[in-house]
């Protein structure tokens, strides 16, 4: 175990560097020309850095430092009950510690004056989730490295590894959402997780039925902080069967049955809880964008309005496939290149992420409306599967191209103007 823990040291050290160093970077960024191209305040630290406060970050943050405000009707972060929670956790200390060092004479009273009014005795909370923002990205960087050398079978290079983990540090998701209060973070972080379940090599073991109990309920707790770990049940269930497929059938659908009430079961208990309290359990996300809800709805329309609002929003989704352009097209670049050279690749990873890319990518489409920053979440699977395409001896010159992609990559998404919101 001990050893597991310094050799982890030294990764969390490098990823921890590779974070402050793109991030950093972004705060002297071009800042918004006009208040209308960003939803929330932009927070000026000079007269050359500084980082837009998201408009959902408020909210955020009043509901970690009340959290009984999850308990009113149609709160609009009522379908995240756990994210609020996780930042009253970390909020209250950071808070606590603002207060001691204000009192100390620590903390100079001209830099809570700096700061909007609303947002003065909520800088504990916000410390929190920023906090929370670097832990699930080093989280995401991490289960990335394990991934990339089991992806490898741990013949990977490190150069590549690094340059690779850029991607990760430095794109649209952390320039605008890094230094704010917001779950974006987590749309690198919930691919990973799937891919971590049903890679062979690192998916855990799951024929015994606690263990497979276990996974289901922490899983759907999951779905409580961030709504797009919903994805991660198929995944489990995909993993479940993989690994009791030899079982007679009447066994494993009534397995199959079981994981997805104990996967439902958190949020079921929570509207539970909430109709104990008299409130209706309210998701902002389906009610104001009718996220999902609308293919229930598309039915009720005659033909040609259903065709239309069908074209309208694949239309919408298919706008946004530019974002991450670059990395389809490396991906793709890869791909032709090994089905010229023929050089030996695993079909079982490569199936897995081309699968996970069409569940993602169906998912996304088919929510209707959404933010364009939501189809990076496909990033970390392109990467994925770029590290499966990998030839098993590199040229000398790939690294460095590769290193310098990344690098470019960052310079550009530094000095690009935007995305602040």
């Amino acid at each position: 175990m001990a050893g597991k823990f310094f050799g982890l040291l030294p990764q969390a050290v490098g990823c921890t560097l590779l974070i402050l160093l793109a991030t950093v970077s972004f705060l002297f960024s071009p800042p918004p020309k006009t208040e209308a191209e960003y939803c929330g305040t932009y927070l000026h630290l000079t007269s050359f850095a500084g980082f837009t406060a998201n408009c959902d970050g408020f909210v955020y943050m009043e509901d970690a430092r009340h959290p009984a405000r999850l308990l009113e009707p149609k709160e609009v972060r009522q379908s995240r009950p756990l994210f609020i929670l996780l930042g009253s956790a970390v909020g209250y200390p950071c808070a606590w510690a603002v207060q001691g060092l204000t009192a100390a004479g620590l903390l100079p009273p001209q830099l809570l004056a700096h700061l909007p009014a609303r947002y003065q005795p909520l800088l504990g909370f916000y410390i929190g989730y920023v906090l929370l923002n670097y832990v699930v990205l080093l989280g995401s960087m991490l289960l990335f490295t394990r991934l990339y050398h089991h992806l490898t079978q741990g013949r990977g290079s490190r150069p590549v590894l690094v340059a690779l983990l850029v991607f990760f540090a430095s794109n649209q998701v952390t320039k605008a959402f890094f230094w704010t209060v917001h779950q974006q973070m987590f749309t690198l972080l919930v691919p990973l997780c799937c891919v971590y379940l049903l890679l062979e090599s690192t998916r855990p073991d799951l024929r015994r039925p606690g263990r497979i109990a276990a996974w289901a309920l922490l899983t759907g707790l999951l779905a409580l902080v961030y709504g797009s770990f919903v994805l991660v049940l198929p995944c489990l269930l995909y993993s479940v069967w993989q690994q009791n497929k030899l079982r007679r059938l009447p066994y494993f659908l009534i397995l199959g049955v079981g994981v997805g009430l104990l996967f439902l079961l958190p949020t079921l208990a929570w509207i539970g809880l909430l109709r104990l309290q008299g409130v209706t359990y309210y998701n902002h996300e389906a009610e104001a964008y009718h996220q999902l809800v609308w293919l229930l709805d598309i039915f009720r329309l005659p033909g040609a309005g259903f065709a239309v609002v069908v074209q309208q929003n694949a239309s919408r989704f298919l706008a946004t496939l530019p974002a991450v352009g670059l990395f389809v097209g490396l991906v793709l670049g890869l791909f032709g290149w090994w089905r010229y050279a023929r050089w030996p690749v695993e079909r079982q990873p490569v199936e897995v992420l081309v699968g996970l890319l069409l569940l993602f990518a169906g998912f996304f489409a088919g929510l209707g409306y959404y933010q364009e920053r939501l189809t990076f979440i496909l990033v970390p699977l392109l990467l994925c599967l770029l590290v499966a395409l990998l030839p098993p001896r590199l040229p000398r010159w790939a690294p460095r191209v590769l290193a310098g992609v990344a690098l470019g990559w960052h310079l550009w998404q530094a000095a690009s103007y935007g995305p602040f919101s």
